[in-house]
């Protein structure tokens, strides 16, 4: 079983998730493009894949300026994150709303996570900017995360995740 294909995908994506936020215009809520490609991974994949995407994208997210304050926070919430969204992996079918409902429960806890620290003094965060960044994202997951989750069912069936 080759899995590089599927590593290398998600890799690809994992990048082009934390780089293309910065391409929106400055003081303008982004989205958390990451979470959605954890989401995918997880829902399809388990809680291991879950666990290991979204320790990725975290280390991504803090090692990319400008980055997250303390480093690693964001590791261990992409983390714990994708874990308990691939808990969630055996009721993904029982809905076609289940998937949207779980990511946006973990896009919330990972912005709650942000909001705690920076409320702790380590790192700036504007309360209105992350519930604008939690909506933005709830919308473009309704736009992206069936894409990610067809590519990962794809990826699954050519044995390559």
């Amino acid at each position: 079983m080759n899995r590089i294909p599927g590593v290398l995908v998600r890799a690809i994506l994992l990048v082009l998730a934390v780089l293309l936020p910065s391409a929106w215009p400055a003081g303008v809520a982004r989205p958390d493009l990451v979470i959605l490609v954890v989401a995918a991974a997880a829902l399809m994949g388990g809680p291991r894949t879950g666990l290991l995407v979204g320790l990725v994208g975290g280390w991504l997210v803090d090692l990319v300026p400008p980055g997250a304050e303390p480093l690693g926070a964001s590791a261990l919430t992409y983390a714990a994150a994708g874990t308990v969204l691939g808990l969630a992996r055996r009721y993904a079918t029982a809905s076609p709303l289940l998937p949207w409902v779980a990511t946006s429960l973990a896009a919330a806890l990972v912005l709650g996570v942000r909001a705690v620290t920076a409320a702790a003094g380590v790192g700036r965060v504007v309360a209105g900017e992350l519930l604008w960044a939690w909506v933005i994202t709830l919308v473009v997951a309704v736009l992206l995360l069936p894409g990610l989750i067809a590519l990962e069912r794809w990826l699954r069936e050519r044995r390559w995740a």
